[in-house]
């Protein structure tokens, strides 16, 4: 009996050692694992989004690696450079980018980016592509992978994103295979092919991307320029408010056209409790009045599974889901329902009482934004501001989905067009795409006339 004691006692104390070294491994890899033990006990995190959350930092906690920091994910970007690149001279009458970066509408720095990267750069990797982010530190001092630096915030992280632009700067003609042969076949003289293809050639784009920051990257959302929704996507509006796009549906001609069934499902995302509520918003008064006095049911089925419902309908649906500052816990889900085959008028956002969602927070604008479902694009859009008027503080749109955010991923690269805008922490970067100050032949011809 006592032997059976005592291989109990010692099965008991191995499982426990056991436990125990389980528990140090989920440590080092940044869980928030406690164990009776009080030694396990800590009531900090290791992630950099607690502490971003928090507001607070202790100066002497040594700094930690975000998930995304792992030496994998960052080494193709930390390659020391074997052989320096001179790039000191900007020549305008050849093709570059400017990029001006601003903080409280001042501007900080202006930096040029040229065929052989960005001019002055500190930057000693091997990385073709211009890698923005705050100061680095590393095992080894003297590497530098970023060549736009920006100001040490917590907000910004070591490698953030970058600028894809060797495609801006090509010098071969690409050419679709189809147009290619078409050329190639027709009798034309080769001046005129030339100039045809001039037209015909792929654009010469570039690309911004996120690298797992902590906080994201963002791109401005203009007035006068509609931005397409799709599924997933995430939007920052004031200082601290976001919200991503949960359901979206276009017309569908031979779907279900709607029926009380429709109506019935969108009472019961509305019935539905706590967090999981949604308000539902009509352009049409009366159909709003309608759904109103439509009798409540109590249910406790999981939003998702109504949305499926809702697809089966002939009809534009938009799901919003919003988080953050001014947000009243009960309004975070929005339904929009739009027209048959039709243009809507605009759904406002913002912090005036007329705004069919409003926000109760004072970096909002009164008329933050506006959303519609547009026949043309066949797809809600989104615009900054007003009809007349911008937002104070902007629409950005992250060039990161939910779930790219979520588990830290590259987003997908995102094509930068002339004067876009880069929202980094407190950082806005505007970009300019400059052709280049090419002299024609009748130009040269009258500048020597003149000497």
């Amino acid at each position: 009996m006592n032997n059976d004691n005592t291989n109990n006692n010692a099965n008991f104390n191995e499982f426990e050692l056991q436990l125990q070294r389980f528990g140090f491994q989920l440590y080092a890899l940044g869980f928030n694992f406690y164990l009776d033990n009080p030694e396990f006990n800590r009531g900090d995190s290791f992630g950099e989004e607690d502490d971003i959350v928090r507001g607070q930092r202790l100066a002497q906690r040594r700094e930690r690696n975000s998930p995304r920091e792992k030496y994998q994910n960052l080494q193709k970007y930390l390659q020391k450079r074997t052989e320096p690149i001179q790039n000191d001279h900007l020549d305008q009458s050849q093709p570059y980018i400017k990029v001006t970066s601003q903080r409280n509408t001042n501007v900080n720095n202006q930096y040029f980016i040229n065929e052989f990267g960005l001019i002055g750069s500190l930057k000693n990797t091997n990385s073709k592509d211009i890698l923005i982010g705050r100061s680095h530190r590393n095992q080894n001092q003297d590497l530098i992978p970023n060549d736009i630096i920006l100001p040490e915030d917590r907000v910004i992280s070591r490698i953030h994103c970058k600028i894809v632009c060797k495609d801006y700067f090509r010098k071969d003609q690409v050419l679709d295979q189809r147009y290619q042969y078409v050329l190639m076949h027709i009798n034309l003289p080769k001046l005129i092919k030339h100039k045809i293809s001039q037209f015909l050639e792929e654009p010469r784009n570039v690309y911004i991307q996120d690298l797992g920051s902590i906080c994201g990257t963002y791109l401005r959302v203009f007035r006068q320029e509609p931005y397409l929704l799709s599924i997933d996507t995430k939007f920052s509006i004031g200082s601290e408010t976001n919200f991503s796009i949960v359901l979206n549906e276009t017309y569908k001609q031979n779907f279900k056209e709607v029926d009380q069934e429709f109506y019935r499902t969108l009472k019961r995302l509305f019935c539905l409790k706590s967090s999981q509520r949604h308000e539902i918003h009509f352009q049409d008064k009366q159909k709003q009045q309608e759904f109103q006095q439509i009798e409540e049911e109590p249910t406790f089925i999981h939003a998702k599974e109504y949305y499926q419902k809702l697809k089966e309908y002939n009809v534009p649906i938009l799901g919003i889901k919003f988080s953050g500052q001014g947000v009243d816990q009960n309004k975070q889900h929005n339904i929009l329902i739009g027209k048959q085959n039709l243009d809507t008028d605009d759904f406002y956002i913002g912090r005036g009482a007329e705004n069919q969602i409003k926000i109760n927070q004072n970096t909002i604008s009164r008329k933050q934004c506006r959303i519609k479902y547009s026949v043309k694009h066949q797809s809600w859009v989104i615009s900054d501001g007003s009809l007349d008027r911008d937002s104070a503080n902007g629409t950005w749109v992250s060039l990161s989905t939910v779930e790219q955010s979520d588990m830290k991923k590259e987003s997908n690269q995102i094509i930068l067009k002339h004067n876009s805008e880069i929202k980094i922490g407190d950082f806005n970067l505007k970009v300019e795409l400059v052709k280049g100050q090419k002299h024609k032949f009748g130009q040269q011809i009258k500048e020597l006339l003149f000497v």
